[in-house]
């Protein structure tokens, strides 16, 4: 759906440029750059060989209204030109409902790889997203144009699909990459755009201030139990996780000494459990108040506990061969790429070490309405909004965050990958009085192993 943007009723300013309306003023600066050779033809249109030209052009965006001047603010002088234009993904069917504008640019050759288009692009995103409510921008570059490439992902957008665009002007056939940049949301009026992980963290953080059932700290009679050996902890919804998992370093259902580390585990619920449970605990959590709800407990108990905030999809802020053990529960459907994590994981645990995990299946994203009777099958998997808008525009409306369904290949199969032994495993139902919890398991639970130095086959 095209969006119309009158872009002479605006100016916008970044740290070195102004971007504006051209002015008839504009003709010498704009034939300065575009009567140099490669500047037009790796936009698909031929340099000015004239002023006249430049004229024509120039009279054109006064017209139309839909390009910017790119103002240099040191000097007062137009270096490029970027401009918002109808886009392809209106022919398409999975965007036609949503609202979009193409940009495209040029720059001055003198000015080439400062940084400079970056700048105004990014400029450009946030007025298209915030003031316009643009569900969706598109950008392109010829195969052939690699810096073009660069500034197109620097800011943000996705490889969508190769086509060939024919220009008429030059009479010649190009490949054109295509881009594309899904809203999500902005961490604030800056117009910076938050990585999906960044906008999981403050909907989460949002969750927790609401009472999300994984953000109530226990209590201090449950922390008091599990200092007597009446404890149990989980990975998943409903089931416990058997204590004999953690074997070889459970000692009358104490873990005394046991280096442990809670990933994406905060909330004050797990970790005192294993604290008082004698283990050395870290816990990291990319949520602020998931990890406000560790300190809480930890300081009303009195023990330690080393509190780190990180995003899993990044390494682990941790040495090679650091834990013993690695407490992982259902996240990592906020993650694209759990590999990554498998990976990680396998190399801050040392040799022996276990890793206990909870998935999510991929069930619960088949269905927009889990608790219709009956279950309407509405999504395909794998499920990615990244990669579907309407995915994400369904999750930004009931404020779900950014989630993903996994195979079976990548959650086990990336255990396996990883270099880890699978030795146990049970699936786990929804807590919610939904259908899904009629009967289908909606969660996987395993227990890995990575193997000693000198393995023999046993663990």
């Amino acid at each position: 759906m095209n969006v119309n943007i009158d872009i002479s009723k605006s100016v916008l300013e970044t740290d070195r440029l102004i971007l504006r309306a051209f002015r008839e003023d504009d003709l010498c600066d704009l034939y300065e750059y575009a009567r140099v050779p490669g500047v037009g033809e790796m936009a698909g249109w031929p340099h000015h060989e004239s002023i006249e030209t430049s004229k024509l052009i120039l009279r054109d965006f006064l017209e139309k209204n839909e390009v910017f001047a790119l103002v240099l603010k040191e000097n007062g002088k137009v270096l490029g030109s970027l401009g918002l234009h109808y886009s392809w993904a209106n022919n398409e069917p999975k965007y036609a409902k949503l609202k979009s504008k193409e940009i495209g640019y040029a720059l001055s050759r003198d000015y080439w790889g400062r940084g400079l288009v970056p700048e105004a692009v990014s400029a450009v995103i946030a007025m298209c997203f915030n003031e316009y409510g643009c569900d969706m921008l598109t950008c392109g570059h010829f195969s052939t144009n690699s810096q073009s490439r660069r500034v197109i992902e620097k800011s943000g957008f996705k490889f969508e699909k190769q086509s060939v665009y024919h220009s008429e002007q030059l009479n010649k056939d190009f490949d054109d990459m295509k881009y594309v940049l899904l809203r999500c949301k902005r961490s604030d009026e800056s117009g910076v755009m938050d990585s999906y992980t960044d906008l999981n963290a403050k909907i989460i953080d949002s969750w927790v201030d609401k009472g999300w059932e994984w953000s109530v700290p226990l209590s201090h009679e449950t922390f008091e139990n599990a200092k007597k050996g009446k404890w149990d902890v989980v990975l998943t919804p409903i089931k416990p996780v058997p204590h004999e998992w953690f074997a070889p370093y459970i000692r009358m259902e104490r873990l005394d000494g046991v280096k442990l580390l809670g990933l994406a585990s905060g909330g004050g619920q797990q970790m005192p459990v294993f604290a008082a449970l004698g283990a050395d605990c870290a816990v990291l959590d990319y949520s602020k108040r998931q990890l406000d709800r560790e300190r809480e407990v930890a300081e009303r108990e009195g023990y330690s506990i080393d509190i780190v905030r990180a995003d899993m999809t990044k390494g682990l802020p941790f040495e090679n061969n650091s834990f013993d053990v690695i407490f992982h529960p259902v996240s990592n459907c906020y993650v694209e790429n759990v590999f990554h994590i498998w990976n990680e994981c396998w190399r801050v645990l040392k040799s022996g070490g276990i890793l206990l995990a909870g998935m999510d299946n991929g069930f619960n994203f088949l269905f927009d309405d889990p608790v219709a009777h009956p279950l309407v099958i509405t999504n395909k998997l794998p499920y990615n909004p990244l990669k579907n808008p309407e995915q994400m525009r369904l999750l930004a409306d009931s404020d779900s965050g950014v989630q993903f369904s996994h195979t079976f290949d990548e959650q086990i199969g990336g255990q396996l990958k990883a270099g880890f032994v699978i030795t146990s495993a049970y699936e786990d139902f929804n807590n919610d009085p939904d259908s899904i919890a009629d009967g289908i398991p909606a969660y996987w639970a395993s227990k890995a192993v990575k193997p000693p130095l000198k393995w023999d086959g046993a663990i």
